[in-house]
């Protein structure tokens, strides 16, 4: 239960209205931001669940934020099952440890007309990275700006902050033990919103411990987080002109 309240959890740091799409194969969601600067493409597998159950495609619209309040009530020793009462308009969420049963009910939406594209870029560098240090880069940059540079070549990654108190950078080459592979057929740089990649960075922490990083010039950033099954990645729009 913990790693799927965890996974709700980095959910929520960007969408507040989910639309997912569960089939017989898993559930997905891609979704947006209410201010269209940040997207997640998130996926988890049928495997990922002790038992799933879903006979024809469906969606399912909730507001995130409500669901994990729900799941937060969950405790660690209790046996979960969610299930859609489509006919109800109802999310039903049954927890159970030693003859005790509780039951939450969720309201779902309408679900959203228009689906949200996969964004297409080119990438022209990456680089696999460990959280922790991704992380402590963030909180080194937070002491001085609200806006964060990220620059990628073949020898190194580089984060740096500057604001009216001062400057930050944090640099791995390619012999940092944190920096597990960077690779750039250009170099490639952006300016970002602090606050989104932070936010993005830590609520993922919890799920795992690696992150790749894909950037090209003035193009929104992608990070793949690896996750043990499913897929979490998050597009970050890139501040241009600010």
């Amino acid at each position: 239960m913990d790693r799927f309240r965890n996974l709700v959890k980095a959910l929520a740091a960007v969408v507040v209205e989910g639309c997912f799409h569960l089939d017989e194969s898993g559930v997905e969601l891609m979704a947006m931001d209410p201010s269209h600067v940040s997207m997640v493409d998130f996926r988890l597998p049928a495997e990922f669940f002790d038992a799933y159950n879903c006979k024809e495609e469906t969606m399912l619209s909730i507001r995130v934020e409500e669901f994990l309040r729900f799941l937060d009530r969950i405790r660690k020793e209790e046996e979960v099952a969610i299930k859609l009462e489509e006919d109800k308009a109802q999310l039903h969420i049954h927890s159970t440890s030693r003859g005790h049963t509780r039951r939450f009910v969720i309201p779902i939406l309408e679900p959203l007309e228009e689906a949200i594209p996969q964004p297409k870029v080119f990438y022209k560098s990456s680089a696999r990275i460990l959280i922790g240090s991704l992380r402590r880069a963030l909180r080194d940059a937070s002491l001085v700006s609200e806006q964060v540079e990220l620059h990628v070549s073949g020898a190194e990654v580089k984060m740096s902050a500057v604001g009216n108190m001062g400057s930050t950078d944090s640099v791995w080459s390619r012999e940092a033990e944190d920096l597990l592979e960077v690779a750039a057929e250009e170099e490639s740089e952006g300016r970002y919103y602090l606050s989104y990649l932070r936010d993005m960075v830590n609520a993922a922490a919890s799920s795992c411990e690696v992150a790749t990083l894909e950037l090209s010039t003035e193009m929104p950033l992608k990070i793949n987080f690896e996750l043990p099954q499913g897929r979490l990645i998050y597009y970050l729009a890139p501040m241009i002109g600010v």
